[in-house]
This record gives structure tokens, C-alpha cells and sequence, in this order.
């Protein structure tokens, strides 16, 4: 029987390698595709960043009051950041809340090359400010509440609420303009919409 999380890491923090090896493989596919669909060619090495950063003193950090994978994604958030403000020419007005990964891109191919809908909805994603599609992803493919990715983001949870119905509207007016055709659009809405029905009634529910 697997062992939850919590039991895990109460095993790690007491030595137990072999504890701490599990939990960080069972997170490992969810960080590399929170990293993929931002920064394809760093994945790899911003994975191991977010893991190193656990050992280098987050660990001690860390209370129970979130769960251990929003702690795991709020690292890795950091991590993302610091690199794409490496990246930028003017880092102090660096700003996730408004600045967008498709204005950030120096090459057009640079959106994973994923097939049908999900190739439309990555690039459409890209679109939006960082911390919304952040939002959404984490929404979308990790299946985190509202109430966690606030924890993710470090910010209010209406706040997220806001942001997250303002990103639904913006997501599919890009998806509509990146469109080749009417199929891909159709495809695409057509695979989101339970996922768009699911947020909808968390957006409307307290959290």
C-alpha cells in the first residue's frame, strides 16, 4: 500500500532516504510538466533546482498547514521565476502578473510540440500573464483548488478567483485567434469543457 505524503516526509525528516527518494519520485512527473509548458529546454534542470531547493533548507521550512505538493509547487514557482527574470533585460520590472511567456519567446517554435488540442491550448496559455496560466495549469493538469494555488501564488484567494475567470475568458479568445482552423478550435473547447465546467462551479463555491 502506498504511503501518504505526510507519512513519507515524517520518515524522510526522521533519515529515511529511501522515504524521501519515493516522495520525490512521485511528484517528479507534475513538476517536469509544470516546467515543460513554460521552459521546454531548463525542465530538466529546474525539476532538480526545485528539488535541491527541499534539501537546502525549504524542508526545515515547511508546516503542515498546506499540503506537501503545494509546498513543492510554490518552490517551483520560485525557481521559474528566478530563471525567466535571468533571462530578461530589465529584471526589476520583471512582473508575473502581467508579463506573458509569448512576449518573453525569442523563437516561434519555442511552444512544446504537443499535438491537436493540447498544442492550441499550450500556446494559447502562453498568451496570458504568467501567474494566470500558472493558475490554470495547476487547475487543469495537477487538479490543485483554488484555496492551494492561492497557497502556490502567496495570494488571496478571491484574488485567484478573480484572476482565474478573467484567464478562462482571455484563454479562449486566444484560442480562438491562434485557431488554424474551426476543427482545432471545436477539438479543443470541445476537451475543455468538463475541466471548464469543473473550475466554473469552484469559482462560484467558498473555498
Amino acid at each position: 500500500m502506498d504511503l501518504d505524503d505526510a507519512v513519507l516526509l515524517e520518515r524522510w525528516r526522521a533519515g529515511d532516504k529511501r522515504a524521501g527518494a519515493a516522495l520525490l519520485e512521485r511528484h517528479h512527473e507534475s513538476l517536469a510538466r509544470f516546467f515543460m509548458a513554460k521552459v521546454q529546454g531548463a525542465a530538466d534542470d529546474l525539476v532538480q533546482a526545485t528539488f535541491l531547493g527541499l534539501l537546502d533548507g525549504a524542508l526545515d521550512r515547511y508546516r503542515a498547514e498546506a499540503s506537501f505538493r503545494t509546498f513543492l509547487f510554490a518552490i517551483a514557482r520560485k525557481k521559474l521565476l528566478d530563471h525567466l527574470r535571468s533571462e530578461v533585460r530589465d529584471r526589476a520590472r520583471f512582473d508575473p502578473a502581467h508579463q506573458t511567456l509569448a512576449a518573453l519567446d525569442r523563437s516561434p517554435g519555442s511552444v512544446i510540440d504537443a499535438h491537436g488540442r493540447d498544442k492550441l491550448l499550450l500556446a494559447a496559455l502562453r498568451e496570458l500573464p504568467i501567474d494566470t496560466q500558472m493558475m490554470l495549469e495547476l487547475h487543469y493538469w495537477e487538479g490543485l483548488r483554488i484555496r492551494e494555488i492561492a497557497g502556490v501564488l502567496e495570494l488571496p484567494v478571491n484574488t485567484v478567483k478573480t484572476r482565474m475567470r478573467r484567464g478562462r475568458v482571455a484563454l479562449d479568445e486566444h484560442m480562438r485567434a491562434l485557431a488554424a482552423s474551426r476543427e482545432a478550435l471545436e477539438t479543443t473547447l470541445r476537451g475543455l469543457e468538463g475541466w471548464a465546467q469543473a473550475l466554473r462551479r469552484e469559482l462560484e463555491d467558498e473555498v
